[in-house]
C-alpha cells in the first residue's frame, strides 16, 4: 500500500509499481503485511524501494479478515479519488466530476439546497446506489441520500459503473459510490476556503474524525448553511462508525417559472459496528432521515418526510465470502403517508485465478425474490503493466417509496403495482499502468428492461409505469503521464443511451439529459517559486430534455484555473478561478451552471 499523511493513495500491481494520479506528495510511506512500514522521498524513475522482513514477536503471521466495503476488488470499472479531488468536489460541486471520471453524467441545481443527479452509462440516477464504508445511505424514499454531505470529510471515494458489485446487497444496477473515511493515523488537517459567490467552507480531519462547515450559496443568490460530522473508531475487535449531516436555505425554481419562495431542511445521520471473531463477522447499522420542503410562492406547499432504517449481518470469510443481511425501513411522509418495508440479502462472493464472481438474492416482505450476479476475468497480458478485462453482470432495482405510493393530486400519482426493473450487461477492458504512463479503455453494453418511468396518461396526469425499456452502450477512454513534475490526464466517454420502448414514437430516441459524449482533460505543473499550476477543461454533447428529441440544451466547455504555492512544510495557499471564461450553459432545463467564480483556500496538511 502506498500512502502519505494517513491517507492511503492505493496499492502496487503484481510487480510491485504504482503510479501517482495527481500531485505527488513530498515523501510516501509502503506498507506490506509481513514488512517494515517504509517511510522517505519518493525513489527516482527506475529506483526501487526494498523492504525489511519483520514478524511478529510470536513468530507466528496471523490472518486478520474483514469486509470493509470495496468497490475496487469487485468490479474492474472503478476510479479512486483521493485528497485533491474530494476537495474539489467540495469547492466546486459533484457536477465536477463531468468530464473527469469516465461514463458518469452529473446535475447539480436547485440553489443553496442543491438537487443532485447522477448518471452512469446511460443508466438513471435512481440506479446509481451512494454508500459510505459499504453501507448504503440512500432512502427508500426517492432512492437519493436524505442528507448534503461534504466529501471533504472523506479521505477517498470509490466511484465503478456497472452493477452487481456485491459490496452491497442493494447495489446500484448502473454503478455504484462508495466514501471511505479517514484512517486512525490521520494527522491534524484542515481547510478553510472562500468564493466570490459568497460560499464559504471549513472541514478539519483528525485521526478518525472529521467535521465540516459550509455556507452555501445558490447561482440565483439564495443562502443556505450546512455541517457534516463524521467519527470512525476501534476499540479490540469492535469498529464502529457515525456519519450525520444537517442542512437548511432557500430553494431556487427554474428561470422559465414563476419566481419561487421557499427553503428545505435536510438531516440525515447513520451508525455502523462491526465485531470480528476469526473469519466471522458481525455488524448492526441504523439511521433516519428527515426533509421538510416548505414553499410560499408561486403556491404553498407543506411536506414533511422521515425515514428510519435498521439492519444486522453476518459475514464468513472461508473460501468464499457469505454474507446474509436482515433490513427494516419506516417511513411517514405528509404525502405518501406511512410504510413499511423487510428485506433479507445473501451474497457469496469469491475469487480463483483469473475467475471473480458474486451471487446475491434479496427477498422482500412479500416474498418476491430478486437475483443479482457479476462474473469478472481479469488476467495481466504480454508484459508488465497491462492487464485485460471482461465481465457479465445482471443486477435489479425496486421502485422507491414515492414511485408506488404518491397520491394523486390531479398532476401526479404513484403506482402500486409496479415490477421491479431488471438490468443486464456485459464489458470488455485494457488498462496500462506504468511508472510514467498509465491508460484505459473500456466498451460497454447494458439493457435494462420494465424500466420505471414517469409518463403523462390520457387525462394528463404523470404516473409511474414498467412500460419502457432502454439500451446503452458505450467506449470510456482515459490516458495520461506523470513526471513527478508535470501530470496530465484526458478522458472521453462516447454513450449512446437509447429509448427501447417499441411501438411508440420515441422507440430509439435517446434518453433525456443523456449527452452523447463528455470529455475533460487536466494538467499539473510546477512553473517557478514552487508555484504549481494546475489547468482544466471539462465539456459535453447536448442532451435532449425530451423523450422524442425535439428540445435540447446545447454543448459546453467549461475551463478551470488554479495556482497552489506551499507557505511551509504543512500548509500551502490556492488561488482558483472556476469557468475562467464565464460559459454560458445550463445543468438542466432552466436552472445555469455555475458562472465565473474565483477561490481563495488555505490548507494545513499536518505533520
Amino acid at each position: 500500500w502506498i500512502g502519505s499523511s494517513g491517507s492511503w493513495f492505493g496499492f502496487t500491481d503484481r510487480e510491485g509499481y504504482y503510479s501517482f494520479t495527481g500531485s505527488e506528495p513530498d515523501t510516501i510511506t509502503v506498507h506490506a503485511t509481513g514488512f517494515a512500514d517504509w517511510t522517505g522521498v519518493q525513489p527516482e524513475n527506475g529506483e526501487s524501494v526494498k523492504l525489511a522482513e519483520s514478524v511478529f514477536e510470536t513468530g507466528e503471521c496471523i490472518q486478520v479478515t474483514a469486509t470493509r466495503g470495496s468497490l475496487v476488488n469487485a468490479v474492474p470499472s472503478t476510479v479512486v479519488l483521493l485528497k485533491d479531488e474530494l476537495a474539489e468536489l467540495s469547492t466546486e460541486g459533484m457536477e465536477s466530476l463531468n468530464g473527469k471520471v469516465t461514463g458518469v453524467v452529473v446535475r447539480e441545481y436547485g440553489g443553496s439546497m442543491p438537487v443532485v443527479s447522477i448518471s452512469m452509462r446511460g443508466g438513471d440516477p435512481s440506479q446509481t446506489d451512494q454508500m459510505v464504508n459499504g453501507v448504503s445511505i440512500t432512502s427508500a424514499r426517492d432512492g437519493l441520500p436524505t442528507g448534503l454531505f461534504d466529501p471533504a470529510v472523506f479521505s477517498s471515494v470509490e466511484i465503478s459503473r456497472g452493477g452487481a458489485s456485491g459490496v452491497n446487497g442493494s447495489s446500484g444496477s448502473a454503478g455504484s459510490i462508495n466514501y471511505l473515511p479517514p484512517l486512525s493515523s490521520q494527522p491534524l488537517a484542515f481547510t478553510a476556503t472562500s468564493l466570490s459567490s459568497g460560499s464559504v467552507y471549513f472541514a478539519g480531519k483528525f485521526r478518525g474524525y472529521a467535521v465540516s462547515l459550509r455556507r452555501n450559496t445558490g447561482n440565483g443568490g439564495t443562502v443556505g448553511y450546512s455541517t457534516t460530522l463524521l467519527a470512525t473508531g476501534r476499540y479490540s475487535n469492535v469498529r464502529y462508525g457515525f456519519l450525520g449531516a444537517a442542512a437548511a436555505g432557500d430553494i431556487e425554481g427554474p428561470q422559465w417559472s414563476a419566481e419561487t419562495e421557499g427553503n428545505r431542511e435536510q438531516h440525515q445521520i447513520e451508525c455502523w459496528s462491526t465485531v470480528s471473531e476469526g473469519q466471522f463477522e458481525f455488524s448492526i447499522n441504523g439511521g433516519a432521515g428527515r426533509m421538510k420542503y416548505l414553499q410560499t410562492a408561486p403556491f404553498s406547499a407543506d411536506d414533511t418526510h422521515e425515514d428510519q432504517r435498521a439492519g444486522a449481518s453476518a459475514v464468513w470469510n472461508g473460501p468464499v465470502t457469505v454474507k446474509g443481511c436482515l433490513n427494516s425501513t419506516w417511513l411517514n411522509s405528509t404525502a405518501t403517508d406511512n410504510h413499511s418495508i423487510v428485506s433479507g440479502t445473501l451474497n457469496a462472493s469469491g475469487k480463483t485465478g483469473i475467475f471473480q464472481g458474486n451471487l446475491g438474492c434479496m427477498v422482500e416482505d412479500n416474498g418476491t425474490p430478486h437475483y443479482s450476479g457479476r462474473i469478472t476475468v481479469a488476467e495481466q497480458l504480454f508484459t508488465t503493466g497491462f492487464t485485460a478485462h471482461t465481465s457479465v453482470f445482471t443486477d435489479y432495482r425496486i421502485p422507491t417509496v414515492n414511485d408506488l405510493y404518491w397520491p394523486a393530486d390531479g398532476y401526479v400519482s404513484g403506482n402500486p403495482d409496479l415490477r421491479s426493473e431488471r438490468s443486464t450487461g456485459a464489458e470488455a477492458g485494457l488498462k496500462l499502468n506504468t511508472t510514467l504512463v498509465f491508460s484505459e479503455v473500456c466498451m460497454f453494453l447494458t439493457d435494462s428492461r420494465n424500466l420505471i418511468t414517469w409518463l403523462p396518461g390520457e387525462t394528463g396526469v404523470w404516473s409511474p409505469s414498467n412500460v419502457s425499456s432502454s439500451l446503452s452502450r458505450g467506449i470510456e477512454f482515459s490516458t495520461g503521464f506523470n513526471t513527478g513534475s508535470t501530470f496530465l490526464r484526458s478522458t472521453v466517454s462516447w454513450i449512446i443511451a437509447t429509448d427501447e420502448t417499441e411501438n411508440t414514437p420515441r422507440d430509439g430516441m435517446l434518453l433525456p439529459y443523456r449527452p452523447e459524449y463528455t470529455w475533460g482533460v487536466d494538467a499539473e505543473t510546477q512553473v517557478m517559486w514552487s508555484v504549481v499550476l494546475k489547468a482544466g477543461l471539462t465539456g459535453m454533447g447536448k442532451r435532449f430534455t425530451d423523450r422524442t428529441q425535439t428540445e435540447y440544451l446545447p454543448e459546453y466547455t467549461v475551463a478551470d484555473f488554479t495556482l497552489r504555492r506551499p507557505l511551509s512544510g504543512t500548509t500551502a495557499v490556492e488561488v482558483g478561478v472556476r469557468n475562467a471564461f464565464n460559459a454560458s450553459y445550463q445543468e438542466t432545463n432552466g436552472f445555469p451552471g455555475q458562472g465565473r467564480t474565483f477561490r481563495l483556500t488555505f490548507e494545513y496538511t499536518g505533520e
